[in-house]
């Protein structure tokens, strides 16, 4: 890796971690929402994936001698109002939680992917090979939400 590219880098795993963040902040909102025993260790099980990738990306930080962000995103805290404010008319039933939480996922699926295709080939081995197991994580914690929403779904 080119000492020029180390910025990018850090801003590109920042950006994860903040992703994070908001994820495991909507996680927790979901938590405490449903009544559900199984979904709330489903979010809570996520939640602890965000928590181990948050680690995992300071690790590598560190490591390019670049400090991780200490906040989550402005738009992060606008979903989790928002889904507060949804919650009040929604009625709090598993599938509409079930569905923010689906819209959360495809929100970091995004992220992982622009950095895969903006900076990725300027990120070593290591990095890459991380950011690909992440975004494999989140991939299946998607896939399980949405599964779980469809199974849900009203005839």
């Amino acid at each position: 890796m080119e000492l020029t590219n180390f910025s990018e880098v850090a801003t590109a795993l920042n950006d994860l971690i903040i992703i994070n963040k908001d994820r495991i902040a909507g996680y927790e909102k979901a938590e405490k929402l449903t009544k559900n025993e199984e979904l709330k260790t489903l979010f809570q099980r996520l939640a602890e994936d965000s928590t181990k990738n948050i680690h995992e990306l300071s690790d590598q930080l560190i490591k390019i001698n670049n400090k991780p962000v200490d906040s989550s995103s402005l738009p992060g805290k606008f979903y989790r109002s928002w889904m507060n404010v949804k919650a009040l008319f929604s009625g709090n039933d598993d599938h509409s939680i079930l569905s923010d939480c689906e819209f959360g996922e495809t929100i970091a699926l995004e992220n992982y992917k622009k950095v895969e295709q903006n900076i990725l080939f300027t990120m070593g081995t290591t990095i890459n090979m991380l950011i690909e197991q992440q975004k494999s994580r989140i991939t299946d914690g998607h896939d399980l939400v949405k599964r779980l929403r469809n199974a849900l779904r009203t005839p």
